[in-house]
């Protein structure tokens, strides 16, 4: 099996979304590369869920798109709440 095709599919998803979410979010390249690095992180979690419920939603060969999309926007809307944070304390 060729795994090339599906490993370039589930980059380019995941890097898809994270782009999305932080050219809606803003911010700058830390809170890029994180978001990107947290929606890839969910993209393999979403295939590892894919795979383990042995599901064909959205499947393409052996990507589970489906779920990695899903897990892919979930951790990235983690990574957009994480990096609003703050832990300074503010002053009234």
């Amino acid at each position: 099996m060729n795994y090339f095709p599906g490993i370039a599919l589930s980059i380019l998803f995941a890097l898809l979304i994270g782009f999305i979410f932080h050219f809606w979010k803003g911010g700058g390249i830390f809170r890029l590369l994180f978001i990107l690095g947290l929606s890839m992180l969910g993209f393999g979690m979403g295939q590892w869920l894919g795979l383990s419920l042995n599901s064909n939603f959205l499947r393409v060969g052996w990507v589970y798109l489906g779920f990695g999309i899903l897990g892919s926007t979930l951790f990235s809307f983690l990574a957009i709440w994480l990096t609003n944070i703050r832990l300074d304390k503010q002053e009234k």
